[in-house]
């Protein structure tokens, strides 16, 4: 079985996933991981295949600290993840039986996974979840804001990948390559 993991963000988010892609790569699965440029070589000294997904990271991160204004925050996040929804779906398109996701680009490759057909799972190898004692990790300004806080900051996340997935066919151009996104017909 050709088997994609698609991870996106620091080393701590693509190191689990090569540990995993290795054991099914020994189970005697083709296993390819799609995550930014600077883990090629950790993907490929497990022997993976890698799938580079466009963007960095941590330049995201430096840009959104000096922008001026929110608007221009999520302006750089905006084209940040149209960019990412490319390389998701390059990565998808390239050929697999199956996708296991991370949390991070959970919703953009489930858009991908249902365009093309192909199963997707979602495999959280770190804590995704917000409860009253902990908030949601990784999340920008979402330290603990007591039991109540952390619960409402967590669900306004948790909305966020939905307007993502469908952001995600705005930009998915007719000759891209890209099948139609569910729900609508093909012309005949």
């Amino acid at each position: 079985m050709r088997i994609l993991i698609v991870t996106a963000g620091s080393r701590g988010d693509v190191a689990p996933f090569t540990g995993l892609g290795q054991r099914l790569l020994d189970a005697g699965h083709q296993v390819a991981v799609a995550a930014h440029p600077p883990f090629a070589g950790l993907v490929a000294g497990c022997g993976l295949d890698h799938r580079p997904l466009p963007g960095d990271p941590q330049e995201l991160i430096r840009a959104r600290a000096v922008a001026t204004s929110p608007a221009e925050a999520q302006a750089l996040t905006s084209a940040f993840l149209d960019r990412l929804a490319d390389g998701v779906v390059a990565a998808v398109a390239d050929g697999t039986d199956l996708v296991l996701t991370a949390f991070g680009p959970a919703s953009l490759s489930l858009a991908a996974g249902e365009a093309f057909g192909v199963p997707v799972m979602g495999t959280y190898l770190a804590p995704a979840i917000a409860t009253r004692e902990f908030p949601l990790p990784g999340v920008p300004g979402a330290d603990d804001q007591g039991p109540d806080g952390n619960l409402l900051r967590a669900g306004r996340c948790w909305r966020r990948p939905e307007r993502s997935r469908k952001g995600f066919w705005r930009g998915c151009a007719p000759d891209s390559g890209c099948p139609p996104p569910w729900g609508r017909r093909r012309q005949e």
